[in-house]
């Protein structure tokens, strides 16, 4: 099958959408399926696998680290109309190619919704704002457009039925790579941060932004770090926020026990990982949370709030521990698993477990699964969302 994956972000751009699709695009290439990545060009220097087409792009306005397409390669017009699928993963300028492509070619058209909107409106200043309803609506309106639509928790599901929209979805993670989890360790997180060898690392992993919680997370922490003086935080990743989280970790008096090394490559980060010895997330925007599932591939107990699409990640009292938003009962969830070896043990286990129901193989058995019954419903006439 030729495929068509449509996505604003992706690799070396560092977020989950970016490595959802990679993840994807590389499990149905193994497969045997004719994949191609319809993506912005991020710079020149980033070497690409052939079937990746970049297209021309300059940063959009309002939040620099992302870039919007404005014209189509030469290479891209032959493609497009040779594909048998269209898969799109964002709503933007490659989402409207991959409506448009859909249309023009008559092609089944099925579309993840990897980003709660709704929530990540504060990036746009307010007279650019939309509000809510009219955010609602955009997102029902471009999903009734598509055949299908893939989400990746029940919480999501429900936010889409509730907007509106009519087409039929279908709940699926889209899980991590497994294979990275299982070759030899080369990098030392202790190490390269500088901490005491027997420091004890509460490890967060993802975009420094306030729709994060991170606020909140710090002052878990600080909570947390008075009871034990060996307990360190690092947070990777990078973003907006960054210069307001310094400031608070400051203003928390936690400059030595807080850590921001900034993003990191991809087997470097799967090494620090294995390297922590609990996972912090505070996040309620999550649509799935992939660096959850990333952190539990590697047998790392999670401590985080109950909020979203980590609800379906995460098994309270299996995986990870669901605990309350405030900021000293964070702080003892995360003390009661470093200190209870019999709870840490079994919730190293049952991470390790959930990890592999959730690799990225099966999500990829599944998304045939999806394109097979899309495909087969407009050969049907069935089905005419349009």
């Amino acid at each position: 099958m030729r495929i068509g994956l449509f996505s604003d972000t992706y690799v070396p751009q560092v977020n989950g959408v970016a490595v959802a699709v990679n993840h994807l695009a590389g499990e149905l290439e193994r497969m045997g399926h004719e994949v191609y990545v319809f993506c912005p060009r991020v710079h020149r220097r980033h070497r690409d696998r052939p079937n990746v087409i970049r297209f021309p792009a300059i940063p959009f306005i309002f939040q620099r680290e992302h870039r919007v397409a404005f014209a189509i390669p030469t290479r891209a017009v032959r493609v497009l109309r040779r594909l048998e699928i269209v898969h799109s993963h964002t709503e933007f300028s490659l989402g409207a190619l991959a409506l448009w492509t859909s249309r023009v070619y008559r092609l089944p058209h099925v579309h993840t919704y990897h980003t709660h909107y709704v929530a990540y409106r504060h990036y746009l200043p307010p007279p650019f704002r939309p509000p809510k309803r009219i955010t609602e609506a955009l997102i029902a309106s471009f999903c009734n457009r598509c055949d299908a639509v893939t989400v990746e928790s029940r919480a999501i599901e429900e936010e889409l039925l509730r907007y509106g929209v009519k087409v039929p979805i279908y709940r699926y993670p889209f899980g991590v790579d497994l294979r990275l989890f299982g070759r030899p360790k080369v990098h030392d997180l202790r190490r390269d941060i500088g901490l005491p060898e027997d420091a004890v690392v509460a490890l967060y992993v993802g975009r420094l932004a306030r729709e994060k919680n991170l606020l909140f997370l710090l002052e878990a922490f600080a909570e947390a770090a008075e009871r034990r003086d060996d307990l360190y935080l690092v947070m990777v990743g990078g973003g907006p926020f960054t210069r307001e989280l310094l400031r608070h970790r400051e203003r928390l008096g936690l400059s030595r026990r807080v850590f921001l090394p900034g993003y990191v490559e991809r087997e470097r980060l799967v090494d620090y990982y294995r390297d922590a010895d609990v996972f912090v997330f505070a996040s309620k925007t999550e649509t799935l949370g992939l660096v959850v599932i990333e952190a539990m591939a590697a047998g790392l107990p999670v401590v985080c709030l109950g909020e979203m699409g980590v609800t379906e990640t995460v098994v309270d009292g299996v995986s990870g521990i669901f605990a309350p938003e405030d900021p000293p009962s964070f702080a003892v969830a995360i003390l009661e698993v470093l200190e209870d070896r019999s709870l840490y043990e079994r919730l190293r286990e049952g991470a390790l477990r959930r990890a592999r129901e959730l690799s990225t193989e099966a999500a990829a058995k599944k998304t045939l699964e999806v394109y097979e019954e899309v495909r087969a419903a407009r050969a049907s006439g069935s089905r005419d969302h349009r």
